[in-house]
């Protein structure tokens, strides 16, 4: 009991210096990192504080949209951030980015970074983000896709045939089929308009349409990290989501054991449920910046420069799961096929390594390798992201809230959620930290 109350206490004081820390603005003697949940290799931000000398006081939120509400407030003085692309095009065009040093001897992983990244997102930058190239870095990329059950041959055909359309045309199949779409309301417009063959930036829509069409989808679930589970339990057929949820999927699957309930083998061949990256899509990447509240450029250059080291953004891919962005990081998973993805030290029939990974799954390599439109989210401004709330929400309304029946079925179909929400939680941080465990051996 002691032991306990020494380790609350410890807690409580690093929580209580950490926020007088961020009240205060920051430091020149720390690193202050601005993060979404769960997307870094925390035993890299260790090593990193052992070369430098220097904590790393890190934050997370859960959209670009709030790092940038953060960063402009002011009140923090973030070292680096890692926002998404449309996200660092509007912070660089309102001025608010450091140019990353590339010029520089003492930082040379980032004074290689018109050769270190893959060939696809390089193309990708220059086509569309050509004024930011020294003021990001990739981190993690990849491309909105969709996620579907194998359990019913007809779905694969479909979604293999008519990409995103497969969300919106019902008529598409011979039986009846349940589909999931995010809730995010931009996500959402985007998979529509690209299932149509329109450029996910257009303005210039038919928002009547555009509600009546969504609607006639009649999606069984909106939602966002409880779809891949729903479907990789059958739950659901098809639903629309980003590449890096489905490797997420594919390793807490296979964490709980849902390979051994099929009769197609174990490991990756016992998992009921595959990912497609249609001929039309929009790739995203998230990226390392220097935000103009940093009171250490030299640290937050390091820091990036440490990050883009090829064996450590090596054992931060294998801890995350998202498609990494380097050419050395891509090598190395090609050289290393032998090297375990999972693991079960007591069934080895189960265990996957990346070479099966990479064989089975060739878009997590390299996430374009199927696409031949492929676009990038442009910023867009309020106006437009209240458009697109008003036309998902309008979407939507399609349940008979008069109706007693709906009620019910509503109120069990939020319960069911919220209780599966709170499992998934519980064991996605399992999952995190025996990930992290097997990538550092």
């Amino acid at each position: 009991m002691k032991k306990i109350s020494i380790i609350g206490a410890i807690i409580i004081l690093f929580t209580i210096f950490a926020c007088i820390m961020l009240n205060n603005g920051g430091s020149e003697n720390a690193l202050y990192l601005l993060n979404w949940g769960e997307y870094i290799d925390e035993e890299l931000l260790k090593k990193f504080e052992e070369e430098t000398g220097v904590p790393v006081i890190e934050e997370t939120v859960t959209s670009s949209e709030t790092m940038y509400q953060k960063i402009t407030a002011g009140t923090t003085a973030y070292d680096v951030a890692i926002p998404g692309d449309y996200m660092v095009t509007k912070l660089y065009n309102e001025g608010l980015l450091f140019e990353i040093e590339t010029n520089n001897d003492n930082y040379p992983n980032i004074k290689e970074y018109e050769t270190i990244f893959s060939d696809d997102l390089t193309k990708i930058r220059n086509e569309n983000m050509a004024d930011t190239m020294t003021y990001c870095m990739p981190y993690f990329w990849g491309a909105y896709s969709m996620v579907y059950s194998t359990r019913k041959e007809e779905v694969s055909n479909v979604v293999k045939t008519y990409g995103f359309k497969a969300l919106f045309d019902r008529s598409l199949y011979t039986s009846n089929v349940n589909l999931g779409m995010y809730s995010t309301a931009r996500w959402a417009l985007s998979a529509y308009l690209m299932s149509n063959g329109i450029d996910p930036n257009e303005e210039n829509i038919d928002d009547a349409k555009a509600v009546a069409d969504i609607k006639g989808a009649s999606f069984d679930v909106w939602g966002d990290d409880q779809l891949k589970r729903k479907t990789a339990t059958g739950d659901l057929d098809v639903i629309f989501t980003q590449l890096g949820d489905f490797f997420d999927a594919v390793y807490l699957s296979l964490e709980e054991g849902l390979d051994t309930q099929s009769d197609k083998g174990n490991g990756l061949n016992g998992l009921e449920f595959n990912v497609c990256v249609p001929e039309t899509t929009a790739a995203f990447f998230d990226a390392m910046v220097i935000p103009t509240t940093s009171k250490n450029t030299d640290l937050a250059n390091k820091f990036i420069d440490f990050m883009l080291d090829s064996n450590n953004a090596y054992q931060n891919a294998l801890a995350i799961g998202y498609s990494p962005t380097l050419k050395s990081v891509i090598n190395l998973f090609e050289t290393d096929k032998d090297e375990l993805y999972f693991e079960d030290e007591e069934d080895p029939s189960r265990n996957v390594t990346l070479g099966d990974l990479c064989e089975k799954y060739p878009v997590y390599l390299n996430p374009l390798c199927n696409s031949k439109n492929v676009y990038l989210f442009n910023p867009k401004g309020a106006a437009y992201m209240t458009r697109c709330e008003t036309i998902i929400n309008q979407a939507k309304s399609s349940v008979n809230t008069e109706s007693s029946a709906g009620k019910i079925v509503c109120f069990t179909v939020l319960g069911t959620a919220l209780s599966g929400v709170a499992s998934y939680a519980v064991f996605k941080s399992y999952k995190y930290f025996k990930k992290r465990k097997a990538a550092n051996g």
